[in-house]
């Protein structure tokens, strides 16, 4: 679920600022991103992440037919310098599908979207129920 690269690249590394200067960054123990070409930029361009996968449902769209598209997939990130505190700590964004996206969840915000879709699954087993019925009575 978890996605963990093949070989990381050291967790510690000096970062040269566009604006001038240069800062030592460190890896949080969650983040699996490479950094490949952190090496350089703006102080605020720097994440620490990592993924995970959601399941992959069997999705019809009009223009492009029957494709597999993952729902609820994500990443816990960290945005370690932006201007807002809520990035500046480990949180969730949350693809619901597609391009919907659900941003900076805490991890609070996040448990009340894992139990309204845990409600949500267990409705539909019920409705799951009601369609053997339907099928078993059908001639």
């Amino acid at each position: 679920m978890v996605h963990t690269p093949a070989r990381v690249t050291s967790r510690t590394w000096l970062r040269k600022i566009w604006t001038g200067g240069q800062i030592m960054e460190r890896c949080p123990s969650f983040c699996t991103d490479n950094h490949r070409n952190d090496d350089i930029g703006a102080l605020d361009d720097l994440q620490h992440g990592v993924e995970f996968d959601g399941p992959e449902l069997a999705v019809f769209d009009v223009e492009d037919g029957t494709g597999k598209w993952p729902v609820l997939a994500g990443r816990i990130n960290m945005d370690p310098y932006n201007e807002d505190m809520k990035r500046r700590v480990p949180h969730v964004n949350l693809s619901i599908f597609k391009d919907e996206v659900m941003e900076c969840l805490s991890p609070d915000e996040f448990a009340a979207v894992i139990a309204k879709v845990r409600a949500y699954c267990d409705g539909l087993e019920k409705v799951h129920a009601q369609l053997v019925q339907a099928r078993a009575e059908y001639p």
